[in-house]
């Protein structure tokens, strides 16, 4: 055991450096990390086609598990043994290869190196020598395993007794090996959950749980910079102890790939264990008919039909009837390599797609192209507005660059499923939920495509940009030049914060937005563009208007409070950002009434009487209590009338009040002004304001 317990206090001291050198910050340590990174990089660049033809053959396997091993051994390194070599200063067995598997355990490692020989076909040789037959051996010798252990989930955390039965590390009772077994996971599901390797080896943003897997404790023993360990204990420098654990996967082949999805096994004539191909798609469809009698019907023996899951209208309620691994009966050629939803209602009625099933079937897709290992980017979900009514068989698009589409949109298809009613462009809002908006405040500024004002945007790209000026009214957004992929790249604009704020439209090809406006104070901007094929995209400028709460003041200057001879007033008008143009009304007091110059632009009448400058020509028209009635409803085109001297201004303004008390049907009213000949029943040339009551 001594032996043992130096190897292990080896690793904790390695772990404890790498969490040193976070902490410091000189040109030392960074550049012990760059050289580190350096070497990692240039490893994985010799092997990384290697990887992707075992993962491309052998599809069972989770993308990253094969680095996520070879990290954990061998830093991507080939690692090989001339026979001159001296031995381990400890003892510690040979590893070989990039995997870093080992041949000769001395009755205590497992010979994993040999299983993988007998398990692959491969020669021990070959696995030794070739760096690229090291890899796909250790992969073929996985997928045998795995479908031997009957794990059908490509989730990471399911692949535990996968990981255990390949390693060379001992399975015992004893504490240490436990620990060591448990390190060994622990280092494997830290690289497939470090955005870093995500990055450089292309898989899928794993979100791992490690207390699900270790327990809360162990966690922290093996996350910790230091440990100490003796014969009977395992603590970590904060005196918790480390308690024995087998580790068992959070998935269990009776439950399901997605945890939140109820497990209803199809009967096994209706699909076919494993595949042959990697997954790669999902497709859309609808049951035509009810949840309980899809899930029923997917039991019938001779259906010879299945999908993955059925999800359920009202509530979104998920049912898995074919683990993801298998391949279920449900899009005909097209089988090998997709994952199948079932969404009940009918694709010719509305109602049946309802916002908790989107939600949950938007949640489901996400997963799979999130964490399930299967490399799907979420962005390739179909949005196009066109693409509801569209079906391949007719039209051959939307094609192989979108990853999540309708059954109707796959080659070899009859059905049209879901339809017309699917809300693509909200399915796509929801599944890719966690875009970041770029946020621009100032008042006034250019706005480019992300290829910039010279260059190009750039292929699967979704863009959000909110133009958010402080204290804003308004966003004027003007496009001087615009050009993007007809029919296949969009950009959305929206009146609001986000992109679920009221839509201004979306415009695609050359036919661009023009000048945009929006009242609300903010403007969403969103693009998409698809997997191939950029342009040179778009240039505009925004400037925006902020509210004006500051009230204009007029001041008039008299000579005398009475006067009784003609006199001068002066109106001075101010306002803090300016005036436009003034309006006044000039009343005068005849010994009467009171009212204004007709001949200079003024016009005013407090209906105290019914005066004479107004030309009574169809109708019974009246003063009441200070109001004009006109009062024969059988009349359809009643005319009062009166002269006005319109040649003072170029802008004029009409305020007044009216009512329309009625109970008969058609009822309407209507305003002339600057008419040539209101005698005429259209009034000659004229502008008219028309209100009307009933339709």
């Amino acid at each position: 055991m001594k032996k043992f317990f130096f190897t292990l206090w080896l690793i904790a001291f390695t772990f404890a450096l790498l969490a040193q050198n976070n902490v410091l910050n000189n040109s030392q340590t960074s550049k012990i990390t760059s050289d580190v990174n350096k070497a990692i990089v240039n490893n994985y660049q010799k092997v990384k086609t290697f990887y992707e033809n075992a993962y491309q053959k052998y599809p069972a396997v989770p993308l990253g598990m094969l680095e996520a091993v070879a990290f954990t051994n061998s830093r991507f390194f080939h690692i090989t043994h001339n026979s001159g070599d001296a031995e381990s200063c400890i003892g510690l067995p040979k590893y070989y290869g990039v995997m870093g598997l080992v041949k000769n355990g001395k009755n205590y490692f497992r010979n994993n190196l040999i299983k993988v020989s007998e398990l692959s076909g491969i020669s021990v040789n070959d696995i030794i020598q070739s760096p690229e037959k090291n890899i796909m051996a250790y992969a073929a010798a996985y997928s045998l395993i795995k479908t031997k252990l009957n794990v059908s989930s490509m989730k990471p955390e399911a692949q535990i007794p996968v990981l255990i039965e390949l390693s060379e590390l001992p399975v015992t009772q004893e504490l240490q090996d436990n620990f060591a077994l448990n390190s060994h996971l622990y280092s494997v599901y830290y690289f497939l959950n470090t955005p870093y390797y995500q990055s450089l080896c292309g898989f899928s943003c794993y979100q791992i749980d490690f207390i699900n897997i270790f327990g809360e404790d162990n966690y922290k023993i093996l996350s910790s910079p230091h440990i100490i360990i003796s014969d009977t204990t395992i603590i970590n420098t904060k005196g918790i102890r480390y308690q024995q654990n087998n580790p068992t996967p959070s998935f269990s082949p009776s439950s399901t790939d997605y945890p939140p999805a109820l497990w209803d096994l199809a009967c096994t004539d209706n699909f076919t264990y494993g595949r042959s191909q990697a997954v790669s798609a999902v497709t859309i469809h609808d049951v035509e008919g009810s949840y309980a009698g899809c899930i029923s019907w997917f039991n019938n023996c001779t259906a010879s039909v299945s999908a993955h899951y059925v999800l359920r209208s009202s509530d979104g309620q998920i049912t898995q009837m074919v683990a993801e691994a298998d391949k279920a009966w449900h899009v005909g050629s097209e089988n090998p390599y997709t994952i199948g939803f079932e969404h009940e209602g009918y694709e010719s009625q509305t109602g049946w797609y309802t916002v908790a099933m989107y939600t949950a079937s938007a949640a489901l897709s996400r997963d799979i192209c999130v964490n399930s290992g299967y490399g799907i980017n979420p962005v390739r979900t179909g949005f196009w507005p066109w693409l509801a009514t569209t079906y391949y068989n007719v039209s051959g698009i939307p094609g192989s660059c979108c990853k999540i589409k309708g059954h109707q949109h796959y080659p070899n298809q009859t059905h049209t499923d879901p339809g017309p009613n699917w809300n693509w462009d909200y399915y796509y809002k929801l599944i890719n939920n966690s875009t970041t908006a770029t946020t621009l405040t100032t008042a006034t500024g250019n706005f480019y495509d992300s290829g910039g004002s010279g260059g190009n945007y750039a292929d699967d790209e979704r863009k959000i940009w909110v133009i958010s000026p402080t204290g804003a009214s308004s966003v004027i957004l003007n496009f001087s030049s615009f050009n993007i992929e007809n029919t296949w790249d969009y950009l959305y604009i929206y009146d609001g914060t986000d992109v679920w704020a009221p839509l201004i439209g979306y415009y695609t090809g050359t036919s661009g937005p023009g000048t945009v406006t929006a009242g609300s104070g903010s403007m969403t901007i969103e693009f998409r563009s698809d997997c191939s094929t950029t342009a040179t995209g778009w240039a505009a400028n925004w400037t925006s208007l902020s509210p004006d709460n500051i009230l204009p003041t007029t001041s008039i200057s008299t000579p005398n409070t009475w006067e009784t001879a003609d006199f001068t007033a002066t109106f001075t008008d101010a306002d803090n950002i300016g005036v436009e143009k003034s309006f006044y009304q000039v009343l005068d007091f005849d010994g009467t009434y009171w009212g204004a110059n007709a001949n200079n632009g003024f016009f005013a009448d407090n209906f105290d009487i019914l005066h004479t400058f107004w030309t009574n020509a169809l109708g019974v028209w009246n003063v009441n209590t200070g109001e004009l009635t006109q009062t024969d409803e059988a009349e359809g085109n009643s005319n009062i009338y009166s002269s006005l001297n319109q040649n003072l201004s170029n802008r004029y303004l009409y305020h007044f009040t009216a009512k329309v008390n009625s109970t008969s049907a058609n009822r309407r009213f209507g305003f002339h002004f600057f008419s040539d000949d209101a005698s005429l029943p259209n009034r000659g040339n004229s502008y008219f304001v028309w209100f009307r009551i009933d339709d």
